[in-house]
C-alpha cells in the first residue's frame, strides 16, 4: 500500500519522536494494547495510519496533538528552515521543536517548585523588624 505524502510526513515525525523518547516499539505497542508489529506497520506504511492511531500514540511520547501538528506544519517556527524544504519537517526541526517543548516544560516545573517553596517559607520572617521579637522582649518592649 502506498502512503499519501501527508501520511509519510506524519509517520516520519512520529518515528522521530519515538526515537527521541528512547522507548522500544514493542514497549509502546504493549502499553497501547496493540498486537506486536502494528506500530512498525503503521510507521512503514503497511497499515494505513489514522488520526485515531496518532492520538493514541502521542501521550506515550509526552506530546500533545497541538504540539505535534505545530511541529509537523511549522506553526510558530521562527525561521523557514524549521518548517523544512517545501513544507516537510526535517529531523533537525523536530529535534529543535522537541527541545523547545522540553525547555518550556522544565521552566514551568521550575516555577511550580519555586512557588511551592515560597509558600512554605514563613511569612513572619519577612515582616519582622531587625532584632526580632526576642530583642524587644529583652528590652521590655510590648509585643
Amino acid at each position: 500500500m502506498s502512503m499519501h505524502p501527508e501520511e509519510r510526513r506524519i509517520a516520519g515525525l512520529l518515528r522521530e519522536l519515538v526515537v527521541q523518547s528512547g522507548a522500544p516499539l514493542e514497549a509502546l505497542e504493549k502499553r497501547l494494547g496493540w498486537e506486536p508489529g502494528r506500530l512498525v506497520s503503521l510507521l512503514e506504511g503497511s497499515l494505513r495510519l489514522g488520526v485515531e492511531d496518532v492520538l493514541e500514540i502521542l501521550p506515550l511520547l509526552e506530546t500533545t496533538p497541538t504540539e505535534f501538528f505545530a511541529w509537523l506544519y511549522g506553526f510558530g517556527a521562527k525561521d523557514p528552515a524549521a518548517a523544512g524544504a517545501e513544507g516537510e519537517l526535517t529531523a533537525g526541526a523536530a529535534d529543535s521543536a522537541l527541545r523547545k517543548s522540553l525547555d518550556r516544560r522544565f521552566d514551568q516545573s521550575l516555577r511550580a517548585v519555586k512557588s511551592a517553596i515560597a509558600r512554605r517559607m514563613p511569612r513572619s520572617t519577612e515582616r519582622r523588624p531587625p532584632g526580632g521579637a526576642r530583642a524587644r522582649r529583652a528590652s521590655g518592649a510590648c509585643v
